[in-house]
């Protein structure tokens, strides 16, 4: 891991120019809103994995790093854009500096180039969550279960195992699916076995009893019994040829698929149709299912009155919530119709298919008596069964097919009763065979359908076999994750109730939380004065719900990185805590932390001095951020003497960093001065002003004090 020297940052984000010395000790940088303190935070970010969080993410459509990176002055300019920061690796102590650039954020040198800081770097830049905002920390807290779980895991590097879940739980869907149309496969050649044997059930005894019959005029073997593999043609000499048609056999496949005709509906057909209807006839639930992913992305990013995805600012953070969660709800109902639409689908298009089956030997059977016409439509009405199945496997298609559905279920060709009539006529006109052709011919066509059938279970038995394995694996997989991720948050849990307790040990002495991970969701609970287990947003308030987020996050990163953790950046992370527990979370970091680094942001100048009197940070390291211009960026009181880097910027013979660099301590001095004489400036709204107006406070007041003085001594 690495600790941060000093950085350097040049026409990035709201900087124009500033250094600050870090001398890898934890850091306080504090400061007005709107003075550019999240501008370091933001250039950390940069700086180690090469891009800024606050620039990705819900809202941030159109923003990007190489446009909105860049000072707004030099927004077309990114190569003028750059950072660089001085590191020490703490395993080895070995020091460098690290230069990445806007134009080139993918790549940074260093220097010098040593392997083993390279490698730390490496490390640190798949660790993004090392800068984190309130917004980022609180979404543990008031996240749903099922966010929560992806946002913990996430930051715990734990998203795989969500993935090969997802991955199993897909291939147990597929497999499923696969069970279920191997099946529809095997009815149908059961069902056309059955109607060439004449038989309502494949019985053993009552096969045999037919087959032998055939076989006798053959003067053949009786069979004794059906194998695996039966050959009901064994013995025969010669197989009939494929011209040879079964009268009784045909006839009886025209009745099944006349049958199927005159009924011209299907059994799934309806549901789906009531399914389908009540989306269409609401829009706003088809919207729903758009938007679904992008509400509950950005539910847990709610944190005050302005809206995460739209940035419109509410009037109340209780209004929000609740629009956005009606919305999810919402969604969550057109997410249920979503899947029981596909599931009457899955069924329409299974009927479908045994339509088809049924229409296959009809094509045969007018292509042995030479009905070209029959065989064309019947041909093309087989295609279009199958092309209408296949169109049901997704929202859009289900939608775009269904009306179709309802007006013709089997697209039954257009004159397909006189094509059906005219096919029995014909097969009516065959003149009898003989009493062995017609046997011949039983046989063999019998043996082209058991074989059929026996291809068929042979599948479904794969079919099964292959969903039983995936329902085994997804089930043994989810029941060793879930057991190992109740170890390991069983730990959380303890870390985190033990740090709130600290902070809060004198009015929530007994605190506990219980981080409960269920499927894919991590429900967390927390006590609330002795009164029960309760979800944080129940009870507790905004600020206790900031104490608990930073608890969390310590006790994930103490998980993640063990004692490699030594470096984090908190930007504003306890903002709505009262000032009698910020002093006890700074006792927590100097407690349980000490050998890390906190560079640690704030608007509250309590807390900035609580911060230096507790000892978490020294006098020399913090930064006063006094104000912010577009034209010098922003007005920083820095902690050590300043003189020291007007010294360094004039040997490097840069007058212009010296001179910017006395004018913005001159400035930041002229307002402490000001401020203890009393020394009034001219009303600015925007709480600004420049070097010449704090000048002429400090001057006036103090010409008065000394004129006052001098009366008082005479």
């Amino acid at each position: 891991m690495i600790q941060v020297e000093d950085i350097r940052i040049v026409e990035f984000r709201g900087i124009r120019d500033l250094k600050i010395s870090f001398g890898c000790d934890s850091y306080s940088i504090w400061g007005p809103n709107g003075s550019g303190k999240s501008g370091v935070v933001d250039a950390l970010d940069f700086a180690l994995t090469g891009d800024v969080s606050r620039l990705t993410g819900a809202g941030s459509g159109g923003v990007t790093l190489a446009k909105h990176g860049p000072h707004v002055s030099r927004r077309d300019d990114p190569g003028s854009a750059f950072v660089a920061v001085t590191v020490r690796d703490t395993s080895t102590g070995d020091v460098a500096t690290m230069t990445r650039c806007v134009k080139t954020p993918g790549a940074y040198t260093l220097d010098p180039d040593l392997p083993s800081l390279r490698a730390s770097l490496s490390h640190v830049e798949q660790h993004p969550e090392l800068v984190l905002s309130r917004r980022e920390i609180i979404k543990f807290i008031v996240a749903e279960s099922a966010k929560r779980a992806t946002e913990i895991q996430s930051l715990l590097k734990l998203e795989r195992l969500g993935e090969i879940r997802s991955t199993f739980r897909s291939a147990k869907s597929k497999t499923a699916a696969a069970l279920k149309a191997s099946g529809t496969a095997e009815k149908s050649a059961q069902q056309a076995l059955e109607r060439h044997f004449d038989l309502p059930a494949l019985a053993v005894s009552d096969v045999l009893a037919v087959a032998n019959a055939k076989r006798l005029v053959l003067g053949l073997e009786p069979l004794t019994d059906i194998d695996d593999p039966t050959d009901f043609t064994i013995g025969l000499a010669e197989p009939a040829s494929r011209a040879s048609l079964d009268k009784a056999s045909a006839g009886r496949d025209v009745a099944a698929v006349l049958v199927v005709a005159e009924a011209g509906s299907l059994e799934s057909l309806e549901e789906l149709q009531a399914h389908v209807g009540t989306l269409e006839e609401d829009p706003q639930l088809l919207e729903s299912l758009k938007t679904r992913n992008l509400v509950e992305s950005g539910l847990p990013l709610v944190v005050d009155e302005r809206c995460p995805l739209c940035d419109k600012a509410w009037n109340d953070l209780g209004e929000l919530t609740a629009h956005l969660e009606a919305k999810r709800d919402r969604s969550a109902d057109a997410a249920r119709l979503q899947t029981d639409i596909n599931r009457s689908a899955a069924g329409v298009a299974r009927e479908l298919r045994s339509v088809e089956k049924l229409v296959t030997p009809l094509i045969r059977v007018a292509r042995q008596l030479d009905l070209a016409e029959t065989v064309s439509e019947f041909e093309e009405w087989s295609q279009r069964l199958v092309t209408r199945a296949g169109a049901l496997s997704t929202l859009d298609q289900i939608r775009e097919t269904c009306p179709a559905l309802v007006t013709d279920p089997l697209c039954l060709p257009d004159a397909s009763a006189s094509l059906l009539d005219g096919l029995t006529a014909a097969i009516d006109a065959v003149p009898d065979p003989s009493a062995t052709d017609a046997a011949r011919t039983f046989l063999t066509i019998a043996q082209e359908r058991y074989a059929s059938l026996r291809a068929t279970r042979s599948q479904q038995a794969k079919a099964q076999a292959a969903d039983d394995a995936a329902a085994a694996i997804y089930d043994s997989y989810c029941g060793a994750l879930d057991e190992g991720l109740a170890e390991l948050y069983a730990t959380v849990q303890d870390r985190l109730s033990e740090f709130y307790r600290f902070i809060n040990s004198d009015d929530e002495g007994d605190f506990k939380a219980s981080l409960d991970p269920v499927a894919q969701r991590l429900d967390l609970l927390v006590d609330f004065h002795g009164e029960g287990l309760f979800p944080p947003v129940a009870y507790h308030s905004e600020g206790h719900q900031d104490g608990m987020g930073v608890c969390l996050y310590l006790a994930l990163m103490e998980q993640l990185l063990g004692d490699e953790f030594r470096f984090a950046v908190l930007d504003d992370v306890v903002m709505s805590v009262d000032v009698n527990h910020r002093r006890q979370f700074c006792a927590l970091l100097t407690t349980y932390f000490p050998d890390v680094q906190f560079i640690i942001t704030t608007h509250d100048e309590v807390w900035a001095r609580q911060m230096q009197q507790s000892g978490l940070v020294s006098k020399p390291h913090q930064s006063r951020f006094l104000s912010w211009s577009v034209e010098t960026g922003p007005v920083v009181m820095e902690g050590s003497d300043f003189w020291d880097r007007i010294d360094e910027d004039l040997d490097g013979d840069d007058v212009s960093s010296a001179a910017a660099r006395l004018r913005r301590n001159v400035e930041a001095r002229l307002a402490e001065i000001a401020e203890q004489l009393g020394g009034m400036v001219p009303y600015r709204s925007s709480g600004s002003w420049d070097l010449g107006e704090y000048m002429n406070a400090v001057k006036g007041r103090y010409s008065k004090l000394l004129g006052r003085a001098a009366s008082a001594a005479n």
